[in-house]
């Protein structure tokens, strides 16, 4: 029977024992009665209908007892008015229960909103169903992600799929969080914008009464900065290794190049002008200055040089960038644009020329030559914002991540220490670059550098 109909029929069955007893007393069977509604509304499930039926018991029973003489018996008056006493003992007792009950009730409330407060504030949390559609995202979540909450929920997770983990990593995480054990791993996302993050979770399951999950609940902590802290660490610790070796390679390698780009200079000079072999000793010397220079790369990167600073205005520097650029065979059909603010920085001036050099190079090249760079600078105060825009495909968005890698080139020559040369050298100077898109295509470079002040 359900709580509502129980109520109703403890209510009636109080209301007719009162009328029958009233009609025709019947002694002490008719006032016992009343103490049965009042057990069936303390046997309810629900906190109100012992208090409501007790209520209505006591109610009854006093005016029954008051109502309905009992002809002169003192045992039966007495009676009644006992069991009008036990009455309301029952009803104080239910209301005391029910006070008892709300009160737990409410600090329990309090302490789930408090402790649900506190994990929306340290951890980013989400809700699925058995199949990975989102339920519940906390704000956190959301702002991490870069999408609303409208956009998530109703969504499957794989909306954040970065494509980073195999698919055996997500078999091996479904098949423990179906079994019913917890998960416990780390997992790169893919924001709204395409940057990825990394993020320590625990998959929970909630399961039902059988203990079969009926949702699954997630609670994560962003790890991208540690992470990026532990790639440095393993960056330093191969630059070290890496900067043995190119003392041996400027020993063995480089000094003997020059020796021999030397002699062939010499050689080359000794033969006929038309000749053949001229041209093949020229080609030669070309191909071992590529070298040289590849070397060199890998000296710079190895063992970068302290800055000899000096106050620089950074206009100045991308006029004498862009003047270069102007210069080189490959990039006459490539206009170089600069515009911005004058900034005053605490730099290298040659350094400085290296890096964006760099990225105007790369920049001209991505457009295959021809086209415009746009080279802007803001100042904001404590720093200064140097943005290096093309209008070249743009990078994919698979390789986004690792264009400041060392070594790591899409070209067919060069040795892929360029960017990599560029990020340390803006490090060097307390600054910072990253890489971003242009609307409508192309890729923008973005160095900040501390302004002079």
């Amino acid at each position: 029977m359900t709580d509502d109909r129980m109520l109703w029929f403890s209510v009636a069955l109080v209301i007719g024992t009162f009328a029958a007893d009233a009609a025709t007393p019947m002694g002490v069977a008719v006032p016992v009665l009343y103490l049965l509604p009042v057990v069936l509304g303390l046997w309810s499930q629900s906190r109100n209908h012992a208090v409501q039926v007790a209520g209505v018991a006591t109610i009854l029973t006093v005016l029954g007892a008051i109502l309905s003489p009992p002809n002169g018996d003192i045992a039966l008056g007495v009676t009644n008015r006992v069991l009008a006493l036990l009455a309301v003992g029952a009803t104080a007792a239910g209301v005391t229960h029910t006070r008892r009950v709300s009160e737990s009730l409410r600090r329990t409330t309090a302490t789930l909103g408090e402790t649900q407060y506190a994990l929306d504030q340290s951890a980013l949390v989400c809700a699925t169903d058995l199949e990975g559609t989102l339920v519940h995202v906390n704000d956190r979540f959301c702002e991490r992600a870069g999408y609303a909450r409208d956009e998530l929920l109703g969504r499957n997770q794989r909306l954040l799929n970065s494509g980073t983990h195999a698919a055996s990593f997500f078999a091996e995480l479904w098949a423990t969080v179906q079994s019913g054990k917890s998960w416990r791993g780390e997992i790169c996302n893919r924001a709204k914008d395409g940057t990825l993050y990394w993020l320590d979770t625990t998959i929970v399951p909630l399961c039902d009464q059988h203990g079969k999950p009926r949702r699954y609940l997630a609670i994560r902590h962003d790890v991208t900065a540690r992470r990026c802290a532990e790639a440095r660490l393993r960056e330093q610790a191969a630059l070290a290794r890496l900067g043995e070796m190119a003392a041996v390679v400027a020993h063995e390698v480089k000094n003997p190049l020059t020796g021999i780009s030397g002699a062939l200079q010499i050689i080359g000079e000794r033969l006929p002008p038309d000749s053949r072999d001229r041209k093949i000793v020229a080609d030669i010397r070309a191909r071992i200055a590529s070298l040289n220079d590849s070397v060199c790369d890998l000296l710079l990167y190895a063992r970068p040089r302290a800055p000899n600073r000096t106050a620089v205005d950074v206009q100045a520097v991308l006029r004498e960038t862009a003047s270069l650029v102007s210069q080189d065979p490959t990039m006459k059909a490539v206009t170089v644009e600069v515009a911005g603010d004058h900034s005053v920085l605490s730099a290298d001036p040659a350094m400085l020329r290296e890096v964006f050099l760099n990225l105007v190079l790369n920049a001209g090249q991505a457009m295959n030559g021809q086209g415009c760079v746009r080279v802007e600078a803001r100042d904001r105060g404590s720093r200064c914002e140097v943005a290096v825009i093309d209008r070249g495909p743009g990078i994919p968005a698979d390789l986004r991540d690792r264009v400041f890698e060392p070594f790591f080139t899409t070209r067919s020559r060069g040795t892929g220490l360029g960017l990599a040369i560029v990020r340390r050298t803006v490090e060097v100077h307390g600054g910072e670059i990253t890489l971003g898109e242009t609307s409508g295509g192309g890729t923008t470079m973005m160095v900040v550098l501390p302004t002079l002040g």
